[in-house]
């Protein structure tokens, strides 16, 4: 009998014999050849190791997977998003006010658009901001996405009877980009996963709990706090999971499901929006919080805007539908070819879509996992969150990252059953980024060489780091039997290189001395912002300033302009301007480095060509004004 690649088997010597260049090229331009996509060469997640020793292998990936998230937690310039400052400048102010409602935002625009859970736990792990710093904001969220990666771990290991799967699961997780981006920084995104993940964790762990009504408060009260980190309107893709998991178990026996279930809904449902609507128990001004929170933030989600209507927008709109499609993918960051091709087999598989006669044919000979219940469950949780946040019209692939921890246990589970080549795929965007911060280190250094700035160099290690990932990669390519086990230390090796990437910007280059820090004491500083509430990252670089006042950047402001108007402020400038030699007499206090990472249309397109320095590097000069 013919094997296909979804059998599991050992990963034979055939094909292995070929130079690295002829390997690399077979990847890239022929990635059906037999070296990739042979039957024989099917991942298995322990082939190149014996159980024990793969089982420590896994165990000391995970370890690491642990350091690089906290690696760098305090970097104005590691994986975010422009939001989580927004967060902190509300966390800050309600924590002066001296009160814990309502919450204080210095934005009108942006006050009441999020529940108080977030704001409170920033509130606390800053102890109400005498220990102001973005790592101390950032850690409890941090605890979050392990939290939700231990229960991966439970969960594969129990679904698949191996420790080494479930903690494939969590590594996977921790591996994917949106995971990284979203679940170390300062937003809601790894609270509201925890908590509204967690009940479909429970009934999966312990099944028999999926006909008790004693387990149905305790999941109210989970989905309620993670409503009350979030929003109320969450509750609708939960529900409609718990629902259809619930119907699922009954055989889709409607009139059973009616009669015993749906008690079970509607009280959990009310219990949840009873947590949070304790919000509006709490706060002297729950009128504020109905107009803000529940009319303008999320009703207006469902505002079309501009030309064309709702249906014209949600084809063809900034905000379409299609974004949603390739969301988890996206999500997924560099294990986008093995997501894709889990989604792509599963949806073929389910339709029973054949392609007879085709070299292709081979990779889509699978019975649907559908047979599997607690897959079902899990597909069902990640069709629910697609559909739901598909209403609205404003669709963001952040929105998607609820089913993230389903999808990264769906692809653990057919890890096997993914061809090398597909797993190669991400070994070789690991070489190629890591090749990228080499180039840009150097570019970084070249610009670092003049009179004012000195000479700097990336230390040793950081080349030996990149260096060794490189190598990593490589050999991950080259070497079959280590595909599939070098991928998400691979992806998580090139997290770490990015950190170190970001030494000088994090070190005594990116920040103002203390000389400057002394010349600005209780004053009032103007800082360029291209972002709302950006000005925040000032404050932990200026912690003894009086206030920070934001004022829109533009690339053609001048010094002169500046002066006009602010006694004490801040320019950016490319790395490689010389304007402050024409200051008119501003004194220069200071300067730092800044690493840009936001870019309009244009400059994205002067970027994609080429034109890379003056765009990413820029430098902060600190003035104050002529004769003050």
């Amino acid at each position: 009998m013919q094997l296909t690649p979804f059998q599991t088997k050992s990963i034979t010597e055939a094909g292995t014999n070929h130079s690295l260049p002829f390997t690399l090229y077979s990847l890239l331009f022929d990635p059906m050849s037999s070296n990739f996509s042979s039957p024989q060469n099917t991942i298995a997640v322990s082939s190149a190791l014996p159980p024990r020793k793969a089982l420590l292998f896994w165990l000391l990936a995970t370890l690491f997977a642990v350091f690089v998230y906290f690696y760098g937690l305090g970097s104005d310039h590691t994986a975010t998003n422009g939001d989580e400052l927004l967060y902190a400048q509300i966390a800050r102010a309600t924590a002066l006010s001296g009160h814990w409602l309502p919450l204080q935002s210095p934005i009108a625009r942006h006050a009441n658009t999020k529940p108080p859970l977030l704001f409170w736990q920033g509130m606390i792990s800053t102890d109400f901001v005498k220990s102001w710093s973005l790592f101390n904001l950032r850690y409890p969220n941090v605890l979050y996405t392990l939290a939700t990666a231990l229960m991966l771990v439970f969960l594969g290991k129990r679904l698949s009877g191996k420790l080494q799967t479930g903690l494939l699961a969590g590594l996977l997780f921790l591996s994917f980009f949106g995971t990284f981006r979203y679940g170390r920084c300062f937003l809601t995104s790894a609270p509201e996963v925890f908590w509204l993940f967690a009940p479909f964790f429970l009934l999966l762990q312990w099944p028999r709990l999926f006909h008790s009504w004693a387990i149905v408060p305790l999941l109210g009260v989970i989905i309620g706090i993670g409503l009350l980190y979030k929003s109320f309107a969450l509750l609708v893709p939960v529900a409609v999971g718990l629902s259809w998991w619930y119907l699922q178990t009954r055989n889709y026996a409607y009139r059973t499901w009616f009669v015993r279930d749906l008690g079970k809904m509607a009280l959990l449902s009310l219990i949840a929006l009873g947590i949070f609507g304790l919000w509006f128990l709490g706060d002297p001004h729950p009128q504020a919080i109905f107009h803000d929170f529940i009319v303008r933030e999320n009703c207006g989600k469902f505002d079309a805007g501009g030309v064309g209507g709702y249906l014209f927008n949600f084809f063809f709109g900034g905000s379409s539908i299609w974004r949603n499609v390739i969301a988890y993918p996206l999500n997924a960051g560099l294990l986008m070819p093995a997501v894709i091709f889990l989604l792509l087999t599963e949806l073929i598989s389910f339709f029973k879509i054949s392609i007879p006669n085709s070299r292709f044919s081979p990779f889509f000979k699978k019975e649907a996992s559908m047979g599997n219940p607690d897959e079902i469950y899990l597909w069902n949780w990640l069709v629910a969150v697609f559909v739901i946040f598909s209403f609205p019209n404003q669709r963001d692939e952040r929105y998607l990252l609820l089913a993230m921890p389903a999808l990264a246990l769906l692809l653990a589970l057919h890890w096997e059953a993914i061809p090398r080549w597909i797993l190669a795929l991400t070994l070789v965007a690991v070489a190629v980024v890591t090749a990228g911060l080499a180039g840009l280190a150097l570019l970084l250094e070249h610009h670092l060489a003049s009179a004012v700035w000195n000479f700097y160099h990336y230390p040793a290690f950081y080349w030996l780091l990149l260096g060794s990932v490189l190598g990593f990669a490589l050999f991950g390519i080259r070497a079959p039997q280590w595909t599939g086990l070098f991928v998400c230390p691979g992806v998580l090796l090139l997290y770490l290189c990015y950190g170190a990437f970001l030494a000088p910007f994090d070190g005594p280059l990116g920040h103002f001395d203390t000389t400057a820090q002394a010349a600005i004491d209780h004053q009032e500083v103007w800082v360029p912002i291209n972002f709302n509430a950006r000005e925040e990252s000032y404050r932990f670089l200026l912690p003894e300033t009086l206030e920070v006042l934001p004022y829109d950047y533009k690339p053609t402001i001048t010094i002169a302009q500046m002066q006009a108007k602010a006694p004490y402020f801040i320019v950016s400038l490319p790395l490689t301007d010389h304007s402050e030699e024409t200051a008119q007499g501003a004194q220069l206090l200071g300067r730092r480095l800044n690493l840009i990472d936001r870019f309009n249309a244009q400059e994205t397109q002067a970027i994609l060509m080429g034109n890379i320095a003056p765009y990413l590097f820029h430098q902060d000069l600190l003035f104050k004004k002529a004769a003050l």
